[in-house]
């Protein structure tokens, strides 16, 4: 019985929820927002943060709400998480060639 059970279970989870794309470069801007943030000197970082963090979540049209929805969901997925974070990281490293 249990072979039948696992010889049906869908190994593919299918299309993600959401754009991961999307996702995955507003991801890296995030990445590449903490990394200016940890210059900027700690009496005024964590306003600074919320600041950075508030400001690229809207330049890709999420509040943070949003977002962390979206990251809890496409988390459960080690596939999805996987692109969206390849993306960002393909972000973060043609930022940090082109400085």
């Amino acid at each position: 019985m249990v072979v039948l059970l696992l010889g049906c279970a869908q190994v593919d989870p299918g299309p993600p929820p959401v754009d991961t794309a999307r996702l995955g470069e507003t991801l890296g801007d995030l990445q590449l927002a903490e990394a200016i943030i940890a210059e900027v000197p700690v009496l005024v970082r964590d306003s600074m943060q919320a600041v950075y963090y508030d400001s690229v979540l809207a330049d890709h049209g999420y509040t943070r709400q949003e977002f962390d929805s979206i990251m809890w969901i496409v988390r459960q997925e080690p596939a999805w998480i996987d692109s969206v974070y390849t993306r960002a990281g393909e972000i973060v490293s043609r930022e940090m060639i082109e400085q």
